[in-house]
């Protein structure tokens, strides 16, 4: 009985063995979009992009790329939303998994970067590049779940690095929708409050459980929640909305009505002119204007982040301000921004009878 329990030990080993061979030969093999549950997950910072690239691809190429993603927002300072780092193709292993990944390819050269992507993009795809003059490939899960991967490939240098700044605005936005979607996965994890936890109001939101009531002035039609956990941003989300017309709706509206609303109900918080800018913007599929920069509040002595989303509803005739503000003095505020910000889009307006 031993020797055939032996046995069986021994030959489940021998399959491991093999298996295990066999993934590390392929690991770096691209297959299809269906994640699988047995790749690691994807590590490293959500803001950090790894760029692989042949030496004189990147030496035209990088300043562009980082003046692509690097973009810069305006906090309580100057926070980008990207950072670039080139990552060397001979430490492949050492990279693979991380959650952001470029890989620029010429199909012209043997280079070591170019020779690779070639080898594991394949024949049909060279031919497309080849075909098109140019190609750019957005994959997820490649090697690592939540792993998102760009492939820019040229049929030549001139054209490869021409199309990285043709297409900086659809780069930039793919990681960033990608940001989102991680950013969103993880607030979304708490439950959200059920549509009846705003039924005397004519808006719902989808309110994560973990966001707690902080002010409620349901005469001036004033509402505001609060999550704050420990280590992280305290991050305040607020919906006022007001009966005008619609001629009276305008940017300054939101920067006044901004002013009111923040002296009042956030013990004289305040924010001026210079610190802030205003832009078009579109909230829940709503036309309007967006103000973002930072507050202070010379009572306390305290300052942080904040965001206010304005838009007009004919059907209702009724003015909205969203507003998203955030406190955390030894912090960054960018991503707890692009939190309240996925939440304020969530905004739905009920039915005018």
């Amino acid at each position: 009985m031993k020797k055939y329990i032996s046995l069986f030990i021994l030959l489940g080993m021998i399959l491991l063995l093999i298996l295990g061979c066999s993934q590390k030969e392929n690991k770096h093999k691209i297959k299809g979009k269906r994640i699988d549950l047995h790749k690691p997950m994807s590590w490293g910072n959500k803001q950090t992009v790894y760029v692989f690239a042949d030496d004189n691809v990147w030496k035209y190429a990088k300043g562009h790329l980082i003046k692509t993603l690097e973009r810069v927002r305006f906090t309580t300072e100057n926070e980008k939303v990207f950072v670039v780092k080139r990552a060397p193709i001979d430490d492949m292993d050492n990279f693979y998994k991380f959650n952001n990944l470029i890989f620029f390819c010429n199909l012209e050269s043997n280079d070591k970067v170019s020779t690779y992507i070639k080898d594991i993009m394949g024949a049909k795809v060279e031919a497309e590049v080849n075909e098109n003059l140019i190609g750019m490939y957005a994959k997820d899960n490649v090697w690592a779940r939540d792993q998102f991967v760009l492939f820019i490939m040229g049929d030549n240098e001139p054209d490869l690095l021409k199309f990285n700044i043709l297409q900086s605005h659809n780069i930039f936005d793919l990681f960033k929708d990608k940001l989102f979607d991680r950013i969103r996965g993880q607030v979304y994890k708490t439950s959200v409050y059920p549509d009846n936890k705003f039924s005397t109001l004519p808006w719902t939101l989808e309110l994560p459980k973990n966001y707690v009531l902080y002010k409620n002035d349901a005469e001036n039609n004033f509402i505001s929640f609060i999550a704050r956990l420990r280590n992280k941003s305290d991050r305040y989300m607020s919906v006022y909305f007001q009966e005008i017309l619609e001629d009276d709706f305008d940017r300054e509206w939101l920067k006044e009505t901004r002013r009111k609303i923040s002296w009042k109900y956030y013990d004289e918080d305040e924010f001026f002119d210079k610190d802030v800018r205003m832009e078009k913007f579109e909230l829940a599929g709503h036309q309007g204007w967006r103000i973002t920069g930072r507050w202070q509040n010379r009572k306390h002595s305290v300052g942080g982040a904040f965001q206010s989303f304005a838009f007009y509803d004919k059907v209702s005739e009724l003015a909205y301000l969203v507003d998203n503000s955030v406190y955390h003095p030894d912090g960054e505020k960018l991503e707890a921004l692009y939190e309240l910000e996925i939440i304020s889009n969530t905004l739905k307006l009920k039915e005018t009878k």
